[in-house]
């Protein structure tokens, strides 16, 4: 397992989002592609950030001043009334909705390289209580991305080999 490294588990291509796509884009893709978490790249495929499940509920939480329960429900086309007070409860949504991913992602990101070995990256993923890494090349372009579950399927695989 510790000869094991990210490049032979690493997930690619990687689902991504822009600085500048909007709040309800990134909650749409994170709930069809069913993910807890997205990378936040630049133009050039670099690294900015990542927006996890985490991130969008104390967002939501702190515009809308309660805990949401679904922000999922916050995006959709067809809002019911009944879960918002009048004008103000939907002009809360419309700016949550409104919001770019820059503002809602967690900026400072730890990455990994492709040469990293899987007991380093689970090493980091428990200090830091994190669910996902992005790997990147020297000049930090995404190359790819490794998730617990990443590391889990490695770990049946390696199993695997001592039946």
């Amino acid at each position: 397992m510790k000869d094991i490294l990210v490049k032979d588990i690493m997930t690619t291509p990687v689902v991504t989002v822009k600085n500048q796509d909007s709040f309800k884009k990134v909650v749409k893709l994170l709930d069809q592609n069913d993910f807890s978490g997205l990378i936040v790249v630049d133009e050039e495929q670099k690294v900015l950030g990542i927006i996890s499940e985490r991130d969008i509920l104390k967002y939501t939480r702190w515009i809308v001043g309660q805990p949401v329960k679904d922000p999922y429900k916050l995006m959709d086309d067809e809002i019911e009334v009944a879960h918002v007070s009048g004008q103000r409860g939907l002009d809360v949504i419309e700016f949550v909705a409104s919001a770019y991913a820059e503002a809602v992602m967690t900026a400072k990101v730890i990455k990994i390289e492709e040469d990293t070995s899987v007991l380093e990256v689970v090493r980091l993923m428990n200090e830091n209580s994190i669910n996902r890494v992005p790997v990147v090349d020297s000049s930090e372009k995404l190359k790819g991305i490794v998730t617990r579950a990443d590391i889990l399927n490695a770990i049946v695989k390696w199993t695997e080999t001592f039946k």
